[in-house]
């Protein structure tokens, strides 16, 4: 009872065997079948290391069903305590190390037909306190600490780039025989030609350098004249990473051919390369990658490290002899300085995440355990893609959902953004509504000129010479403002007396403020505020916080000498009118 994966990129296969677990032979097949169904040719797995994840985990998962109280012959018997037994199996790990298996079994029986009911909900409901991979935080770089980084991989390239160009114009002065006779450049011109067209450095019989190669630096010296190393190649990829905010992974398979829509024949353009993200799924995997080049930086050495094109045009030209020798389509290739028994090729055709791990370390980045709150940051692919998409605000291989949701709206940065916009613009709408509500306020220079020019007073105010005249007369109060028209309620139908609450006077479009109002409107703040130490919270923001406000907005209209004046004015009668509105007596009139 196996099952064979077959590895896309590499070609490689492998049997996992199910045949030695120590459970029934019903789960056997199940477990065997589970793991058959996630890595099919239509499946998101497409590397070894993951597949090996899942059979893993399958695999723990049938030592916890043999050594578990609960007996289980077929998945039909398996219960939720079965998962919490799996669960508990890794107590004495990081929770995120817990995490890891947890999610990877609940990926494996995701649905699973044959489990009950019962048992889904209790893979479901397991939980890895404060550490889920999900859950756990994103950090994205400081402005200071992409700085730090940037300028480290541009070095690296920077340095390869004028090595391999150096080699190449010796390399041309040697065959168009311009070097001396003699000279230590026309022997290192002779070997950087037979390196360049077979591959190959002079040897002795133990595999050593010639004297010759060894007057010239060595093996490792000459080679590296013409090829990347692996640090340089992860150090491009790194670069890529941060211009183009795609992942490592896929970054380190594009291919060497790409489609130029202009034909190449402008400084300028888009470069079209064919990728693969096999996370995406069998439908999406495929994409096409646009590198463009849309700087307008006059100064060259500004403008090519910051060009995804131009990046990849210099990518490409660098790595072409390490292709030729090695047999590759693929964008990054390079050598190695030294076989092993890993590596019996020197050339390099697979770039992988560890490759820039090593750089970081070799370039002086601490690595997670040994860095410093303050220092030197930590050199992480996941961490500068975060970064770029950050800053680029555009979804990269993802739907814009996924770059809300997932990468932006974690990050601390970007929430405190948000909080701040959502702010203002819930204030804007506060204000807007308050404005909409506010009772206009009749100063007392308006009150005298009403009385002096009825008519131009009341054009001023937008209402009728009699309506105004009833408003300053007093005629028209109601407790804690003038009423416009007491016919035109928005409250009832035109015509019909208002049957409103006073206190809601203050929302209406009716009513109007006058100076001989604010005694008792200040009365009425003073009567709201000792109300709020005998009122539950909420409640008295829901009824009585809206009223004080509105009160507030209309004293601030008036001079401090007048609020003086007014709160010297107030009286037990008013005290005692607001009273009875607070207490509903007025409504009952």
């Amino acid at each position: 009872m196996s099952v064979l994966f077959l590895e896309e990129s590499s070609g490689r296969s492998t049997v996992f065997d199910f045949a030695g677990l120590s459970v029934s032979e019903d789960i056997r097949r199940w477990l065997a079948a589970a793991v058959a169904r996630q890595i099919t040719a239509r499946s998101s797995v497409k590397r070894l290391q993951t597949a090996r994840s899942l059979v893993d985990a399958a695999r723990h998962f049938a030592v916890v069903l043999s050594q578990h109280p609960v007996p289980a012959q077929c998945p039909a018997d398996i219960v939720g305590d079965h998962f919490a037994a799996f669960r508990r199996r890794y107590e004495h790990l990081k929770p995120r190390t817990v995490a890891g298996y947890v999610e990877t079994l609940r990926r494996l029986l995701h649905e699973d037909d044959r489990l009950s009911p019962s048992a889904r909900q209790g893979l479901a409901a397991i939980r890895v306190r404060g550490m889920s991979r999900r859950e756990t935080t994103r950090q994205t770089y400081t402005d200071a600490q992409w700085q730090v980084i940037m300028t480290a991989l541009r070095r690296e390239v920077r340095t390869a780039r004028d090595r391999i160009y150096g080699a190449r114009r010796l390399l041309a002065d040697y065959r168009a025989g311009d070097l001396p006779a003699g000279s230590e450049h026309l022997l290192l011109g002779e070997l950087l030609d037979g390196f360049d067209r077979t591959g190959q450095l002079p040897r002795k019989a133990n595999t050593c350098g010639t004297p010759e190669v060894a007057r010239c630096g060595g093996l490792v010296t000459v080679a590296g004249m013409l090829c990347l190393s692996p640090h340089e190649l992860a150090a491009f990829a790194l670069l890529l990473v941060t211009l183009t905010g795609q992942n490592y992974g896929t970054i380190a398979t594009w291919p060497a051919a790409h489609f130029r829509p202009d034909g190449g024949l402008t400084e300028d353009g888009v470069a079209l390369v064919e990728a693969c993200k096999p996370r995406r799924g069998p439908e999406h995997e495929h994409m096409i990658v646009a590198l463009e080049d849309l700087l307008t930086v006059d100064d060259p050495e500004h403008r090519w490290s910051r060009s995804p094109l131009r990046v990849y045009q210099l990518l490409l030209n660098l790595t072409g002899m390490a292709r030729r020798h090695a047999g590759t389509d693929k964008l990054f290739a390079g050598r190695l300085a030294k076989t092993t028994a890993a590596a019996t090729s020197p050339w390099i055709t697979t770039l992988r995440i560890q490759h820039g791990q090593r750089w970081a370390e070799a370039r002086g980045f601490p690595t997670v355990a040994a860095a410093e709150p303050g220092g030197t940051p930590v050199v992480s692919a996941r961490c500068l893609r975060l970064t770029a998409i950050e800053r680029r605000r555009r979804p990269v291989a993802h739907t814009a959902t996924t770059m809300r949701d997932i990468y932006l709206m974690p990050h601390p940065v970007v929430q405190d953004q948000s909080r701040t916009v959502i702010a203002a613009a819930l204030e804007a709408e506060v204000t807007k509504a308050r404005d909409h509500f506010r009772v206009p306020v009749f100063t007392q220079a308006f009150v005298d000129l009403a009385r002096r020019d009825p008519r131009a007073a009341a054009d001023q105010a937008g209402v009728e010479p009699d309506q105004l005249a009833g408003m300053v007369g007093g005629a028209q109060d109601t407790v804690l403002a003038s009423c416009r028209d007491h016919r035109d309620s928005p409250y009832d139908p035109a015509g019909t007396v208002c049957s409103a609450s006073f206190l809601t006077c203050l929302d209406c479009s009716n009513a109007r403020a006058l100076p001989r109002q604010l005694p008792i409107q200040m009365a009425a703040i003073d009567a709201l505020q000792d109300l709020r130490r005998h009122t539950p919270p909420t409640l008295w923001a829901r009824r009585y916080g809206p009223r004080l406000q509105q009160l507030h907005d209309i004293i601030n209209a008036f001079q401090p000498a007048e609020i003086d004046h007014a709160r010297r004015a107030i009286t037990a009668q008013h005290r005692q009118r607001i009273s009875d509105l607070l207490e509903g007596r007025w409504d009952l009139q």
